[in-house]
């Protein structure tokens, strides 16, 4: 059967729609072939989704086996399974609502054959027992120390923003103990230069050495809202780049980000990606 849920037809087979779209939840376009769910006031899926898969796919093209450390709902997963449509990837998320959005975003989508949703901590080397080593790692870590601030009052953004089971020394530890020879690791994080002083002292001490560093602007003349990290176990030079997605305040997406867009399939997303004018 064909189940409508606002503007969008899902085919469902034989399952009832009210079994995979709750309640307090949306269904909304992702690109122009995949399709998520996410709460409607939680966690939503914006451009630093885009932007973490987009450079994690550059980073290693070829990527057989991705971890995705902290999935959530699984939209990093879900880009980086079309963009690399040989790859097969595990997910860790260990909020439980996130991870049932994950299971079902991948029957949704027809991608659980490639994609595995993990509930567990990523912490925990156990949660990976007897894996083989990945060739590619990606995650955004949370990056609000707990005490730091006031935590929100939605699970699913507290979790997101909150170091509330680690932070980015966890993400590196995690990445560090299964990533394969000459793989990648590659995480995103705020802009503020305070955080990306912790996110390179984090590599270094899980033996990862930052080889492309990439700081995001909302527009030319702004600080960056983001800084994507791309590193591995081989030491070498480190590289900087910027990219701006937009060319004014207010104005239109940048040609560069829109080749981002381009890229991952989302250029007919209108809306989706949310740029702060930090």
């Amino acid at each position: 059967m064909s189940a409508p849920v606002g503007r969008v037809h899902v085919k469902l087979g034989a399952m009832e729609p009210e079994t995979l779209i709750g309640a307090d939840e949306t269904l909304d376009r992702l690109t122009s072939r995949l399709r998520v769910l996410q709460k409607r006031r939680g966690h939503r899926a914006t451009s630093d989704d885009t932007l973490l898969a987009w450079a994690a796919a550059r980073a290693r093209p070829d990527a057989a086996r991705i971890l995705d450390l902290g999935s959530g709902k699984g939209t990093v997963a879900m880009l980086l399974l079309q963009r690399l449509p040989l790859c097969r990837l595990i997910g860790v998320e260990a909020l439980e609502s996130n991870h049932s959005l994950a299971m079902r975003n991948a029957l949704l989508n027809r991608l659980s054959d490639r994609w595995e949703p993990r509930l567990g901590d990523l912490r925990d080397p156990s949660i990976l027992a007897g894996e083989p080593l990945f060739d590619l790692v990606t995650g955004a870590p949370p990056f609000v120390p707990v005490g730091s601030g006031v935590p929100p009052r939605d699970p699913q953004r507290a979790a997101g923003r909150m170091e509330l089971r680690g932070g980015v020394r966890e993400y590196a530890e995690a990445a560090a103990r299964v990533i394969a020879p000459g793989g990648r690791v590659v995480l995103l994080m705020d802009g503020l230069e305070r955080s990306s002083l912790r996110v390179t002292r984090a590599l270094s001490e899980a033996g990862l050495h930052p080889r492309t560093i990439t700081s995001v602007h909302p527009f030319p003349g702004k600080k960056p809202v983001y800084r994507i990290f791309e590193s591995s176990t081989d030491p070498g030079p480190t590289t900087s780049a910027t990219l701006c997605m937009r060319l004014h305040s207010g104005g239109g997406f940048s040609p560069e980000y829109e080749a981002v867009r381009l890229d991952m399939d989302c250029t007919d997303v209108p809306g989706r990606a949310r740029v702060p004018d930090r």
